[in-house]
């Protein structure tokens, strides 16, 4: 290493280092699922802007650390010309001349910028030294990579947006109890509405900037895949995006897509896979015993974020009951992982089931309302028929603002504001 680089190395470790004294952290609920005391490499994926860096601090903050931490931001300018997997080393080098020799934790954020980078985590991971954090972008140069080099030697861990219980602690907003939550009901109730509207993404919360959304998903497309794949139809590729946004909750299927954009099947499955594994947009599989069944059936697309997609798609914020659906498939997958819809024998939709195991699973319907007749028959009636099918005693439909229980024989539905449901079902 030349000497202008070996001082610019140690300005970059300061600057970042400095940094965390300056940062104003918000707790974040996996916090405390996280691991640190494990042996493993602790990975953080998620779409970008989600909170991974402000978690890498929670966590440093939870562990009390001083001197014996390096936090770095690969995304640091630095990085655009030094970016082969030797850097990493190199940090750790000079971190131990030039500020401790008492180094123990490495924080490594978007790390994936890095070219080979898991060589060189392995390496300091086999040297067993480390106890090793990292997070990154893109599913595609974490997941697969680590699954590969370090099977059995890591812990992944999934970040999305702020939940609806984050962006009421992000305001100062704490409901501890049931209590709580009946005492409160319409100031829940409006800021729940708030959420639908503006999403969870941290500075979103906090700085009520809507339009900087837009740019979210611009960088996404630009710097999480136009840059890593070089793709030359960014015009393409970014209607595309929009295009599957725009029909979050909806099924898809590419050979639709390649007609649309007037493109090959291969580009249109590339594509959408490029759209998942930056984390824009999550598929649902059809839930089946088979899983040749399950594979060929249509799969539905959810966006990330509801306020992403109100910004970003045609017109999706007038259509509330798909908005809502879009909340609740994210709070299902940030809880259960595992989520599929159901389609019952006579072609009847379930909007999701969730299994806690083989022999557990629950049935949910989402509807803005059961006012309206037509709606109220259509949803109580396709869970009704799933119900059975699944030898189900209970079904839930979650709503805006609607609560009912409706008995039918033998079996029971209950109807319940979302805004209730996610504290009921995490609060004694």
């Amino acid at each position: 290493m030349l000497k202008n680089e070996h001082e610019q190395l140690v300005k970059v470790i300061s600057f970042w280092k400095d940094s965390l004294d300056k940062a104003d952290l918000f707790d974040r609920e996996i916090v405390n699922d996280i691991d640190v005391r494990s042996k493993e490499v602790i990975d953080l994926t998620g779409v970008r802007r989600s909170g991974k860096s402000s978690i890498l601090k929670l966590l440093i903050k939870k562990l009390a650390l001083s001197d014996n931490f390096i936090f770095i931001n690969f995304e640091d300018p630095y990085f655009i010309e030094h970016n082969n997997p030797s850097v990493i080393e190199e940090i750790v080098e000079i971190y131990k001349e030039y500020f401790s020799h008492n180094l123990k934790y490495l924080f490594f954020d978007e790390i994936h910028v890095v070219k080979d980078w898991e060589k060189a985590v392995r390496k300091l991971r086999d040297s067993e030294k480390y106890k090793i954090f990292i997070t990154g972008s893109s599913s595609k140069l974490l997941s697969r990579e680590m699954s590969s080099l370090l099977t059995g030697r890591h812990l992944s861990y999934h970040i999305f947006p702020l939940s609806f219980r984050e962006f009421l602690e992000f305001k100062k907003i704490r409901i501890n109890t049931k209590k709580d939550v009946i005492l409160n009901e319409k100031m829940l109730l409006k800021e729940f509405s708030e959420y639908l509207s503006i999403g969870g993404f941290p500075e979103i919360v906090i700085t009520k900037n809507r339009p900087l959304l837009k740019q979210y998903f611009f960088d996404i497309v630009q710097k999480d895949i136009l840059a890593r794949y070089n793709i030359r139809e960014m015009d393409i590729l970014e209607k595309l995006g929009v295009n599957l946004i725009t029909n979050s909750a909806k099924t898809f299927s590419i050979d639709a897509i390649r007609k649309t954009f007037n493109i090959s099947f291969e580009s249109a499955s590339n594509y959408i896979g490029y759209f998942k594994d930056s984390f824009l947009i999550f598929e649902l599989p059809q839930f089946s015993y088979s899983l040749k069944t399950q594979q060929k059936a249509p799969k539905k697309v959810y966006s990330v974020d509801t306020g992403l997609a109100n910004v970003v798609a045609f017109r999706f914020s007038e259509d509330k009951g798909r908005m809502l659906e879009q909340c609740v498939f994210l709070h299902l997958k940030r809880k259960y992982g595992e989520v599929y819809y159901y389609k019952t024998k006579v072609n009847g939709e379930v909007d999701f089931l969730v299994k806690n195991n083989p022999k557990d699973k629950k049935i949910i319907q989402t509807t803005w309302s059961l006012e309206d007749k037509d709606t109220r028959k259509r949803e109580i009636g396709n869970l009704l028929v799933a119900m059975k099918e699944l030898s189900l005693k209970k079904g839930l439909i979650l709503t805006y603002n609607w609560e009912e229980i409706i008995n039918q024989g033998d079996k029971v539905i209950i109807a319940k504001p979302f805004y209730k449901y996610i504290f009921e079902d995490e609060l004694n």
